[in-house]
């Protein structure tokens, strides 16, 4: 903090004027950066990469540089991704690790084309081609990211925490900026970019620390990284973003350069006295302020709740299949027995269900196949080919559908024979068999106990995704089946394929006012540059199930 008063306000801005220059090319913008470094005695280098994917092609050039510590043997480094205070820590003799800085050209493509030079050990799922790098340092122990809008004042600061598939950081590294911002540097600290006032209402303090739960829910749930610290969480590497934003109308103290920066200098130093990864604290946990958490210990419980509600239905249904529950009537019949048996057993067949189960994981596969595949054809676009999925499974569900029609009829044929013999022979003393348990009976049970596994075991390694999932489908999943009415089969019809992948598409393109292509676009970058699981999770698992679910409310009632 004494070291930074030392820069003065002229000095200040001469070091980060030049990191403003948008109107240049990306290379000579560069290779400025470079220089910059270079003059306060960083060892600088810059790093082109080129990646194509199934969307779009991008190219840039990023600018890193490595401050080699005094006390440092070369086995440890930290990242900063800005070089703000720089010309102030060359002067610091009491670093024991190196401080890498990172200038990442585009949105996160650029410092992913970065970490994957510096760790050169990574599949890819696109066409990529980066530099190589010409500066190493050592094992990245831990990362600050610095996301802020120019070198004005701010009214907070927020932190970006949540990475890759819900990955999150060390909860220490939280705790530890958020102590600095408390203490050394005061600065009033938010998650996210919501300012949210704390008032004496307790309801209202408590519907506002739900809704900033739910935000974290939403970015965790969808997979992408809310910042570029997101992307050294697939590393090992605990990061975060800090955030600086205005918001106006808000009555509050600004904060400027000079405090901001004592934030970073203090937390740097505080990440400098690490020993080892941060792991005495909690990696699974939701947030609903900057103190505040909950641990899995207490999210877990209503996931699994939620998953073996599943199982217990299925169950049901499982016996239900094989066991009639035979009424007085009917047991009337067995009047000379010496035990009237409260159920009869009457046949049950998997092969239909089994079939359809099935044709709908083939269906899943073949669409996330189509989407993630560059044929070469004129108009070729991401919509054009959610619509040929679409049809795709559409083809199945009425395969499917008039295949189980067309078994049905024949049954109720052999049944009606089979009672037609029986009664013309005399002396029989056996009553008619018992018709064979209705497929859709058994489809159903195959639905649940497949959505209770995908619930379950998703909620071990994404809790948010699985909790959304589940609420999607519980009810419907739960209570829709086959009736006579051809209206509701046409409304449970019409709700599941409104909850199908497509229809929540075409619902996110409402709700955030988007086109369909940008939303899948989205969809299609963030698997093939990032490695999302959301795309392969919906295509392979969630909508396979959803079709299975559709066949089984078209299938006949008995």
């Amino acid at each position: 903090m004494g070291l930074l008063s030392r820069l003065s306000k002229a000095q200040r801005r001469q070091i980060f004027g030049n990191f403003v220059l948008n109107w240049m090319p990306r290379l000579r913008r560069a290779k400025a950066l470079a220089r910059e470094f270079a003059q306060i005695g960083l060892k600088a280098a810059t790093q082109s990469y080129t990646l194509n994917t199934s969307t779009d092609s991008k190219s840039g050039v990023n600018t890193y540089a490595v401050f080699y510590a005094p006390r440092s043997d070369g086995t440890e480094a930290l990242v900063l991704s800005a070089p703000w205070i720089s010309r102030d820590k060359i002067r610091s003799s009491h670093m024991s690790k190196d401080i890498i800085f990172v200038v990442s050209d585009g949105d996160t493509e650029g410092l992913q084309a970065w970490l994957k030079a510096y760790h050169g050990n990574e599949q890819n799922t696109y066409e990529r081609s980066e530099e190589a790098l010409k500066i190493r340092s050592g094992a990245i122990q831990a990362a600050l990211n610095l996301d802020f809008a120019g070198t004005g004042d701010y009214n907070a600061l927020g932190i970006f925490f949540e990475g890759v598939n819900g990955q999150l950081p060390n909860l220490d590294m939280i705790n530890s900026v958020a102590d600095i911002a408390a203490t050394v540097a005061p600065v009033e600290l938010t998650l996210h970019d919501e300012l949210v006032p704390v008032t004496e209402n307790v309801t209202k303090n408590y519907i506002n620390s739900l809704k900033r739960m739910l935000y974290m829910m939403k970015y965790q749930a969808v997979g992408t990284p809310t910042g570029n610290h997101g992307l050294y969480l697939k590393y090992k590497i605990d990061a975060i973003t800090l955030y600086g934003f205005d918001k106006p109308g808000w009555h509050s103290q600004r904060y400027g350069l000079f405090r901001i920066g004592c934030l970073l200098e203090s937390s740097i130093r505080s990440l400098n006295n690490l020993l080892e990864h941060l792991h005495q604290s909690f990696f699974f946990y939701l947030l609903s302020g900057v103190r505040r958490y909950t641990s899995i210990g207490l999210y877990m419980p209503p996931v699994i709740i939620l998953g073996v509600s599943f199982i217990f239905h299925a169950l049901s249904l499982w016996g239900l299949s094989s066991d009639l529950p035979l009424e007085l009537e009917a047991m009337a019949r067995n009047k000379n027995a010496a035990v009237s048996l409260p159920y009869a057993r009457r046949a049950r067949s998997v092969k239909v269900p089994a079939t359809v189960v099935g044709l709908s994981f083939i269906a899943g596969l073949a669409s996330f196949k189509l989407l993630t595949t560059q044929f070469g054809f004129p108009g070729e676009t991401p919509l054009l080919k959610l619509v040929a999925s679409a049809g795709v499974c559409s083809m199945l569900v009425l395969s499917a559908v008039s295949s189980a029609q067309v078994r049905h009829r024949i049954l109720k044929m052999q049944a009606a024979d089979k009672t037609k013999d029986a009664k013309g022979t005399p002396n029989n003393k056996q009553d008619p068999e018992l018709a064979p348990a209705p497929d859709w009976i058994t489809l159903k049970t195959f639905v649940l106990a497949l959505s209770a596994l995908v619930v379950t075991t998703l909620s071990a390694l994404n809790f948010s995704l699985a909790v959304s999932i589940g609420i999607v489908i519980v009810w419907p999943y739960l209570h829709f089946r086959p009736s006579r009415l051809m209206l509701l089969n046409v409304i449970q019809t019409v709700i599941l394929v409104g909850i199908s992948p497509p229809g929540l598409v075409l619902f996110a393109s409402w709700w955030y006012s988007m086109d369909v292509s940008l939303v899948l676009g989205w969809i299609l970058e963030g698997y093939e540059i990032l490695g999302t699981w959301l795309l392969p999770t919906i295509c392979c698992i969630y909508w396979p199930i959803n079709l299975a679910a559709t066949v089984m409310v078209l299938l006949p009632v008995s």
